[in-house]
């Protein structure tokens, strides 16, 4: 039987070494290697910071990045994490994807497709909030690559 996934704002504490392998030893992570440095490039690295026993990840640069994490209800081990802002009034840029591997496309769990519901629920959540009409995800594929650089895909929400 497969685990019962939730989606939430945090990731308590005690998570903090399979967030940072999520986050910082991603084995997808060389699919889409261009797109992930031009995100740095452009908002800056990710990182883990901790308040009052709850993880979230934010960008170092100067914007106000919020975390949406995809966790495992029964044990609260994070599966997914997407790093987003809004970029401005009508838009929502995602700046870093994870998945944990076993949902990755040669992952046993690949069939629960779990970066389309991540990108669901993120997408779920914009609709609420007043004039976002769309949103871009930095890296969404190594495919998509145009002069070396992993192109934005921008969707309407």
């Amino acid at each position: 039987m497969t685990a019962k996934i939730g989606f939430t704002s945090f990731v308590e504490a005690v998570q903090r070494s399979h967030l940072e392998a999520l986050v910082f030893f991603n084995a997808s992570q060389k699919r889409v290697l261009n797109g992930i440095i031009d995100a740095i490039e452009k908002f800056g690295p990710p990182e883990i910071v901790e308040d009052r026993g709850r993880l979230r990840v934010r960008v170092s640069g100067k914007t106000e990045a919020q975390s949406l994490f995809a966790i495992d209800q029964a044990s609260g081990r994070p599966l997914g994490i997407v790093v987003y802002l809004r970029s401005d009034l009508e838009n929502i840029s995602v700046l870093h994807l994870g998945i944990a591997e076993e949902f990755a496309t040669d992952g046993p769990r690949s069939g629960e497709h779990l970066l389309f519901r991540l990108l669901r629920e993120l997408r779920r959540c914009s609709r609420r909030l007043k004039g976002v009409r769309r949103m871009e995800v930095v890296y969404l594929s190594g495919r998509n690559e145009t002069r070396g650089r992993a192109s934005t895909r921008k969707m309407l929400l």
